[in-house]
């Protein structure tokens, strides 16, 4: 893609400096010649971001050829479509800019430096925020506008929002309040993401008009599956041209200056679209001393009492997938909501302190992801209060932040750091190591019934999945047609013992290898533990262990599938499947290392660069290469093409994995020498139909 010619008569500066330049074909008539110059030589790290330079520059000037009537490729996609896909593209770009200036405000600067780099974080933020606005506008047009129905409470929803407007208002003297019809049912099943994106941007509106007065909220039920709901001020002072044209793109930029108000030229159009989209109307009017006053329906399934008690009784449906995300930034919420969906989990979204201690005391969650920089409150101390709270105490927590202090959110308990912009690439792969690990199906079998709910619980509480059978002669059918990552079983039972149990267990071929946990009160069984020796990984006594111990074992034994076993053991085997792994991140190593023994590959090398992956061909041979292509020291691209310089590895499968999924990205990876590619975060099925697929080739 990137040239350089020193005899180039093309210059950008006088100084010697390091040139690549490269050329962009919008259409048979228009090509364009980009030169790009550093002080230092340029490496194999920079292609990267060199690659997202030119795509950005690429798409505007596409946009830009096609304003003016050129004929490029463009021209021939209905606009709502191209405005969809360059959104999506822009987004890659933006989260750029602002993770280098974020990095780049962490070096020393001058103070006019630091400013400039200040301006160019927030102008992204911004940004961001009108590309993800201009992405739901193109959605309404191409019809890709989904209903995400949810039973929600009325009051809470109100107060969620007037709580995050309180606490964002400095010198303002704005009261707000909410009011609530008696008939007004007390949960519906409405849109939720939606309800909330209409108040909080007519909130916004109002509240950057005045300095001191009062807004208030009112909620009415019109018909049995109609709300309305009031918007009202009494300080706001509009003429009729100007309210008349409000819900007009672009309308209210040329009266009222958006800065630092979380609004853009098309907020209050998304609005009205929002509300139209949900079975509504909106009507705006101007009071006749001074105030404004927005009325709007929308359709709603309402509850009936019995429905509404009935839904409040606890729920049997899995909680694996569940994410509190804690995050009191509309656009960075609405993000995190949109990219954890995608990838299966169900965020649940707060944004105070109150909310997030009123859930965690009634619900379980695979993780947290908290924002410690909220409003009224110290996040690392929300941190704290979390990891004390005995439902939430062993749940992990992520945190993000704009600022770099991943040595104290560590100290007090946090798992991950990310610093924002967030990858979300890195974040669904943290995620997908703590999911993979609390998917784990645990059998546990004891005659014993109240001895059994105690396991049950022990391992439910874990977070894993307990498959419980009291009637040892029924386990085999229980099993033969699922996975089990663990098993503990009792000695003394009826009919069939735990010793002959673990042997027919042992005797399929799919759990040779299951780990299996001897929990029991026999007081003489040594002599039989000589009829299962190496059948069994560890013998606990009931009598001196406790259910607490039993669960830390539990957590023991399922995190061994996460270890790869060391180097020397894997070189001395002979006549197995033997695989090398060349990845920096700790998650994604975990995630593939715990797929592959889970599978039953369980001769798996880690190396973290590619320079190290080199090294460790030319001392043994492996049977499949999974090759991470964004490494320090020496990439998987240059590793790659390394590695098939070796003569030994000239056909040996070579997958690629990377986490930056552009588009030409696979045709990259072949071209370096990779024979096949995935992206990030893995699709576990994908991959190990992959991982078997070359591997039966190679033997």
């Amino acid at each position: 893609m990137f040239h350089s010619d020193t005899k180039c008569e093309l210059q950008i500066s006088e100084v010697l400096t390091y040139e690549v330049c490269t050329r962009f074909i919008l259409n048979e008539d228009f090509n364009v010649f980009l030169k790009l110059a550093k002080k230092s030589s340029f490496n194999p790290n920079d292609r990267e971001n060199l690659i997202k330079i030119c795509e950005f520059i690429r798409i505007n000037l596409q946009i830009w050829d096609f304003t003016r009537g050129g004929k490029s490729y463009i021209s021939e996609i209905p606009f709502s479509v191209l405005i969809n896909q360059i959104t999506h593209e822009l987004l890659v770009q933006i989260n750029s800019i602002v993770g280098n200036t974020t990095i780049l405000s962490e070096s020393t600067l001058s103070s006019i430096q630091a400013e400039n780099v200040a301006t160019i974080k927030t102008d992204a933020h911004d940004l961001l925020l009108s590309i993800n606005e201009l992405t739901d506008l193109a959605k309404f047009e191409i019809g890709e506008m989904l209903h995400q129905t949810k039973q929600i409470v009325i009051k809470n929803l109100l107060r969620e929002t007037i709580d995050i407007f309180k606490a964002k208002i400095r010198n303002k003297k704005i009261n707000y309040s909410t009011t609530i019809d008696t008939k007004t049912p007390e949960t519906i099943f409405i849109d939720h993401q939606k309800v909330r994106y209409i108040l909080n941007n007519l909130l916004a509106f109002m509240t950057s008009q005045i300095s001191e007065g009062k807004i208030s909220i009112k909620v009415e039920p019109v018909t049995i599956n109609r709300i309305r709901f009031v918007l009202e001020d009494d300080a706001i002072s509009l003429s009729e041209e100007i309210v008349n044209s409000l819900f007009l793109p672009f309308s209210i930029n040329k009266v009222f200056d958006l800065k630092n108000t979380n609004l853009t030229g098309i907020s209050l159009t998304l609005v009205e679209k929002f509300i139209t989209f949900l079975g509504g109307e909106i009507k705006v009017r101007a009071k006749e001393n001074r105030g404004i006053l927005f009325t709007f329906t929308i359709n709603g399934e309402i509850m009936s009492d019995f429905e509404s008690n009935i839904s409040k009784l606890p729920k049997s449906s899995p909680t694996h997938n569940k994410v509190l995300v804690i995050e009191d930034d509309y656009a960075t919420s609405k993000l995190l909501n949109n990219y954890l969906t995608k990838w299966g989990y169900s965020p649940v979204v707060v944004s105070t302190e109150e909310q997030t201690i009123n859930l965690i005391q009634k619900e379980n969650f695979l993780a947290v992801i908290l924002d410690i920089e909220l409003p009224n409150i110290n996040g690392l101390e929300l941190l704290k209060k979390i990891h004390e709270h005995p439902t939430s105490k062993k749940t992990p927590v992520i945190v993000c932040s704009i600022e770099p202090e991943q040595q104290k959110a560590f100290l007090m308990g946090a798992v991950e750091y990310f610093v924002k912009p967030i990858n979300y690439n890195y974040l669904v792969e943290v995620l997908t190591s703590y999911k993979l690990r609390k998917d784990s199906k645990i059998l546990c079998v004891d005659d014993d019934v109240p001895t059994l709910n105690l396991i049950k619980q022990a391992i439910e509480t874990a977070g894993y999945y307990a498959i419980a059978e009291s009637d040892s002669t029924k386990v085999m059918d229980q099993i033969k047609d699922g996975d089990v990552d663990l098993a503990i079983i009792d000695l003394d039972m009826p009919e069939l013992d735990g010793i002959e149990l673990i042997k027919l267990i042992k005797s399929d071929s799919k759990f040779v290898k299951l780990p299996i946990i001897i929990y029991t009160g026999k007081e003489s069984y040594k002599q039989d533990l000589y009829k299962i020796d190496g059948l069994f990984e560890e013998l606990l006594d009931k009598r001196s262990v406790n259910i607490e111990d039993l669960a830390t074992t539990i957590d023991s034994m399922i995190n061994r599938y996460e270890t790869p076993p060391s180097v020397d053991e894997v070189m001395w085997k002979t006549d197995v499947i033997k695989i090398l792994l060349a990845e920096d991140y700790k998650h994604s190593q975990i995630i593939v290392t715990r797929l592959l023994k889970k599978n039953g590959f369980e001769n798996v090398v880690v190396v973290e660069n590619g320079e190290e992956a080199l090294n460790m061909v030319k001392k043994e041979k492996f049977n499949l290469i999974l090759m991470d292509m964004q490494m320090p020291i020496m990439n998987g691209f240059e590793a790659t093409e390394k590695i098939r310089g070796v003569k030994e590895y000239k056909e040996t499968p070579i997958i690629a994995l990377t986490a930056f999924a552009m588009k030409g990205d696979r045709e990259k990876c072949l071209e370096a020498g990779a024979t096949d590619y995935i992206p990030k975060p893995i699709d576990s099925k994908e991959f190990i139909e992959k991982v078997k697929y070359y591997t039966t080739k190679e033997k």
